[in-house]
C-alpha cells in the first residue's frame, strides 16, 4: 500500500508541470483485473491533480447488460409471476466517489452526466409498464445490486494530499464481470464542467475459468447438454454405488 502510495505521489509531481497546463489530469496503479478460480476482489488506486478550484467527482461504470425481473403478485393466496420488465443497457457496476455536496451542484448537470443514483438511465423496453411499477423496478434493481457490493449510491470521498493532488481507493468486489470499466474523473465548478478525463480498465477471465466461461458462452447448448450428462451419469454412479455396497 504505501509503495503503492509513493508511486502515485512520484508520478504526480512528474507531471505536474502538465497539471498547470491542464485542467485535470490524473492515472491509475494498473488498469487490467484479472480473474480466476482464487479471484476475491480487487483494489486499483486513481491519483490525480487539478490545476483549477472545483469538485472533484470520481464515477466508475461497468459494462452495460440487460435484465429481466419481474414482480411476484398474489391472487386469494396464490403468489404468481405479474408484471415483467426487460431493462436495456444498464449499468453492472456503478461507484461514485466525490468532493461535492450534490445540493450545491447543478441537477441538471448531474443529470447529463449520469452521476447520483437518481440520475442513472433506466431504458425500459416495455411500453405498458406505469410509472409506479417502473419506480418499484429501479428501488428493487438497485437494492438488489447494492446487497452484491455491485453498486455503491453513496457519494465516497475523494482524499486530498494537498490543494491539488487527490487519490482515491477503487474497489472491485468478486462477483464483477468481464468486459471494459470506464473510470471517468470530472472537475465541477460553478454548475459547469471544466474538465473530463475517461480511464478504461479492462477486467478479464484467465487460466481454466476463463476456458470454462468462454466455452459455454460460446456453445451454450451443447454445454447445457454436457452439464445434464454429467448430472444423470453421478446420481447413476452413486446409486450403482450405493446398491454394490450398502444394499444387503
Amino acid at each position: 500500500m504505501y509503495l503503492k502510495l509513493f508511486i502515485a505521489k512520484l508520478f504526480i509531481i512528474l507531471f505536474v508541470s502538465s497539471a498547470n497546463a491542464a485542467p485535470i489530469i490524473s492515472g491509475i496503479s494498473t488498469n487490467k483485473i484479472n480473474i480466476n478460480t482464487d479471484f476475491d476482489g480487487a483494489q486499483i488506486l486513481l491519483f490525480g491533480a487539478k490545476a483549477f478550484s472545483g469538485d472533484v467527482v470520481v464515477s466508475v461504470r461497468g459494462p452495460k447488460k440487460n435484465y429481466f425481473l419481474t414482480k411476484k403478485s398474489q391472487f386469494l393466496g396464490i403468489w404468481y409471476n405479474g408484471v415483467k420488465v426487460n431493462l436495456q443497457d444498464i449499468y453492472s457496476y456503478y461507484s461514485l466517489h466525490s468532493t461535492y455536496n450534490s445540493s450545491k451542484l447543478d441537477q441538471q448537470l448531474l443529470s447529463d452526466l449520469e452521476l447520483g443514483k437518481n440520475n442513472i438511465n433506466f431504458n425500459f423496453k416495455e411500453d405498458h409498464v406505469s410509472q409506479n411499477d417502473k419506480s418499484n423496478f429501479k428501488i428493487f434493481f438497485l437494492n438488489e445490486l447494492e446487497k452484491q457490493n455491485l453498486y455503491d449510491m453513496g457519494a465516497n470521498k475523494v482524499d486530498f494530499l494537498d490543494e491539488t493532488l487527490f487519490k482515491v481507493m477503487l474497489k472491485f468486489p468478486e462477483s464483477i464481470s468481464r468486459g471494459v470499466y470506464s473510470v471517468d474523473i470530472y472537475l465541477i465548478d460553478d454548475g459547469s464542467l471544466i474538465s473530463f478525463q475517461t480511464i478504461p480498465i479492462y477486467v478479464k477471465h484467465n487460466g481454466i475459468s476463463a476456458k470454462i466461461f468462454d466455452f459455454a458462452y460460446d456453445n451454450s447448448l451443447f454445454y447445457a447438454l454436457i452439464a445434464i450428462f454429467i448430472a444423470l451419469f453421478t446420481g447413476w454412479f452413486v446409486n450403482l454405488c450405493f446398491v454394490k455396497f450398502f444394499d444387503k
